[in-house]
Formats: C-alpha cells, structure tokens, sequence
C-alpha cells in the first residue's frame, strides 16, 4: 500500500475525474489523501469518503492586474502549506486531474522530487495543464487529437481517457427503460451551474410544438437556481408527457439512462458521459477564449455522434428543425448512440490507475 495525493480544482469537469480515480485507487488499498484547491466541491470529496486537505486558491484570468496579483498571492501562500504538507506525509505519487487549484501541489511535488501523473480532459489542454506539464512524470489524454497542441512535451503521452464516476459506469450497463410508442425524451444540461442560454431558447422551442407533439414529448432540463421561476413560468400552459427543472441531478445515471438526445454544453464530462450512454446529442459550445469546447465538440460530430449548433445559431426556430428531425429518424438516432458509445473509455479509471501504480514500481 502506498501513499497518494489527488489534486484538481476550479470545476466539476476536473473534480469529478479526481475523485474518480482516488476512488479508484483506494479499491486498490492505497491511502488517499485529497489536496482540493480552492473552497468549492469540498462536499463532494467528503461524501465519497476521500480524506481532504485544502489549499487556497484563485483564478489566473483576465480580471486584471489586481485579479492576477491576488492569484499570485494565493499560489504563493498554498505552495508554502502544500511543501509543508508534502514534508509531513509524503507520497509516492502525485496526481492532477487540472484546474488552477492543482498548481501549488505539482510545484511542490516538482521541487521535492515527487513524480506527478497529469490528466488532460480536453482536446485543448486547459491553461494550468499546459503549464505543469514540464513537470509530469506522464501526461494521460483522454483524446488523442491533444497531441498535437504538445508537442515539445518530454514526458510520456499516453491516452487513456477521462476517468468516471463508478456510478455511471454501474448504470451504464443496466438495460434502457423503453418509452411509449412514439415519445421522445430531452435531457437539457449546462454543465455544473447550467447554461442561461439553453433556458432561454428551449423553453421557447418547446412552446412552439403542436399539442399532440406535447403530449409526446418529455422533457428533463437542468436550470440556475436563480432561473427558476423565469422558467417554469415559461412553461405554465404547456402541457408535456412529463416535465421536471432542477438547478442540480443527484441521479445523473437514470437522467441519462431515460433520455432519447442529450442537449447541451460540450464540456468533456458531458460528452464523455453522453458517449458512455450512447446518447445522440446536440451541443452549443460555450464560446470560451480558448475554444476548447468547440473542439470537444467537434469530435463528437465527425464521429456522427452528434450535431453542434454554434451559440449564434442556436434559436428557438433552428433548434425545433433539429429535435423533429432527430425524433422523427430512430435510425439514425441509433446510429448516431452506436458512434457516441465507439467514443466512450468505460476502462479509463483503470487504465489511469495503472499507469500511477506502474510509475510507483519504477522508482521502487
């Protein structure tokens, strides 16, 4: 048994995989600790009974000069308590699933001579990957189209995929429920805290159905807290085989497992998990500086997996032609979920696993 520290931070699409593979690696028998930077998702380490430490931790973005001294700051101050920490327990390995919050602990690892395992979620490595990658023992890619955007990267390449919850992989396999003859389901997502524009044109595409297609048509769709009561106002008078809004799913497996086509973001948590379902889907990109969710999505489409509506084209009128056609074609709606499940790494939590148990060997 071995000593490990699991570091992400910033977003659900970097702690769900951390806390995949920590996971992953206590199954193993491996003590665990969680290095979680910054104050948000604690609540999720805790609940999957990981043991946590925090380290503060602040955006590098374009705030400002003030915005990036204050992060500047913080990385200071969470790199003396990470070598601190790093002295009193230390681990065999070191493994970043990204984020900002993850810096601190990959330099301190860096400079105490403890190797670290990177995993990049991405087709486009996120800015703090790009970064800490000169200093990874191995660079795990959940796409291999990566490659490319580093190429002077020394360290080992390995594509190996994303990790997942063990929840999903579980639900995956379990036969899909069979809606009544010609129903059709949309799940409606927007990534860990929504997407403001899908609750403003679904809505407005839903009411635009005929009421027999109402009648037929089931709709799930994740909404801000915030957006609430805009939205089920919107909904007042529309009569739906079944309607539930919720800001947050604690059942993400049956809410994928129900669903006919996946509607949202293109973060690679979602088309990762999209693809482990073998749902079709349409994405609207979150039109980020980086791009890399245009990207992700891309994939997805040149594999026939899905459709990608650019933001400025995603309209209440150019999103209903996409919904009829794909619930009028159950053909193709099956062609496309045997291309989204050709995407899916249902092994890559053992895959990434293995790669940090082999890397321990090399240094016994």
């Amino acid at each position: 048994m071995a000593r490990i520290f699991v570091t992400a931070g910033a977003s659900g699409g970097h702690i769900f995989p951390a806390i995949a593979t920590a996971q992953e690696l206590q199954r193993r028998g491996h003590q665990v600790l969680f290095v979680l930077g910054g104050p948000k998702f604690a609540e999720l380490v805790t609940a999957a009974e990981i043991p946590l430490a925090k380290l503060p931790a602040a955006p590098f973005n374009d705030r400002g000069w003030l915005g990036r001294g204050v992060a500047l700051a913080y990385l200071a101050w969470a790199l003396v308590q990470a070598l601190r920490l790093l002295a009193q327990q230390p681990p065999a390995v070191v493994f970043s699933a990204g984020g900002y919050g993850s810096a601190a602990l990959v330099f301190a690892a860096k400079l105490r001579g403890i190797p670290v395992v990177l995993n990049e979620q991405n087709v486009l490595p996120g800015r703090a990957n790009r970064l800490l990658a000169r200093f990874a023992s191995r660079m795990l890619l959940t796409f291999e189209e990566t490659r490319q955007y580093l190429p002077k990267l020394t360290a080992p390449l390995l594509t190996t995929g994303t990790p997942l919850r063990a929840s999903l992989l579980a639900a995956a396999n379990q036969p899909k429920p069979a809606l009544p003859a010609g129903h059709f389901h949309l799940l409606v997502l927007g990534g860990s805290q929504g997407a403001r524009i899908l609750s403003e044109v679904v809505p407005e595409a839903v009411r635009h159905l005929t009421p027999a297609e109402q009648a037929r048509f089931h709709l799930t769709q994740q909404v801000r807290t915030e957006d609430l009561a805009r939205v089920e106002a919107q909904y007042a008078g529309v009569k739906l085989a079944s309607l539930t809004l919720q800001p947050f799913f604690a059942d993400m497996p049956a809410r994928y497992q129900a669903a006919s086509v996946l509607l949202g973001r293109s973060g690679t948590g979602t088309v990762l998990e999209a693809a482990l379902f073998g749902l079709p889907a349409i994405y609207v990109p979150l039109e980020l500086a980086d791009g890399h969710q245009k990207l992700n999505a891309a994939v997805a489409e040149r594999a026939d997996a899905a459709l990608v509506l650019p933001q400025a084209y995603f309209t209440p009128a150019n999103l209903l032609v996409h919904l009829r056609a794909l619930w009028q074609d159950e053909a193709k709606r099956r062609r496309m979920a045997q291309a989204a499940r050709s995407l899916s790494r249902p092994d890559a939590v053992k895959a990434v696993a293995d790669v940090i148990e082999e890397l321990m060997g090399e240094r016994e």
